[in-house]
């Protein structure tokens, strides 16, 4: 079995969200409604959606009347993904990359959504730098994440590295907090979508 201790947790995850674009991968969706929820009141014009996998969010956000003249923009690593996305007809702007080069000027959106991708982020550091970098003062960003029980999160840290999805590590709540506060994003609220998922807001003082 290949080793991402190699470095190549970028490219497995290429390869793995390549395979799996034709087919109904993933419980992201077990985060859509409180995304949708908590975005209510938030002055909004451009909207990143990091991760934007086949687009789906993207048409959920589409099919809400509020956000029909809202600038809508979705990231994804996998070409293959971004081909569905496109392919689907959303009216969004749809682009290959990653989240260590986020391709956008500084304080562009108003809003950042990062559903199930983020454990996927080798250069953490680097990614959250840019994510806060691209992040209008006092913008929001809502991150979906796997959550787990302590000793089993350990547990499976010590397994990723011999996986070949590209996962690279799951993160405890306090983690997280603290990777995102270094770049003056402070967490707000974090809710339980499932007993094993957790959805957090954070804000860009």
């Amino acid at each position: 079995m290949k080793i991402n201790k190699c470095g190549n947790y970028k490219s497995n995850t290429i390869n793995f969200f390549n395979r799996v674009a034709e087919k109904n991968h993933g419980d992201s969706y077990k985060h859509y409604k409180t995304v949708l929820d908590w975005m209510k009141g938030i002055k909004i014009e451009k909207i990143l959606d990091l991760g934007s996998g086949r687009g789906s969010f993207i048409e959920k956000i589409r099919e809400n009347y509020e956000y029909k003249d809202v600038d809508i923009y979705g990231i994804d690593i996998s070409e293959n993904m971004i081909k569905k996305s496109i392919d689907k007809g959303i009216n969004a702007k749809f682009f290959v990359g990653d989240s260590e080069n986020i391709k956008f000027e500084d304080e562009y959106f108003d809003l950042e959504i990062c559903i199930n991708s983020f454990h996927h982020y080798e250069n953490t550091e680097k990614s959250v730098k840019e994510m806060s970098r691209v992040l209008k003062k006092d913008g929001v960003l809502i991150l979906g994440e796997i959550y787990l029980p302590k000793i089993l999160n350990f547990l499976i840290n010590k397994l990723l590295p011999y996986g070949t999805t590209g996962d690279y590590k799951i993160y405890s709540s306090e983690e997280l907090e603290s990777i995102f506060k270094n770049e003056n994003l402070y967490l707000e609220k974090q809710k339980y979508t499932f007993p094993s998922i957790k959805t957090y807001m954070f804000r860009k003082k």
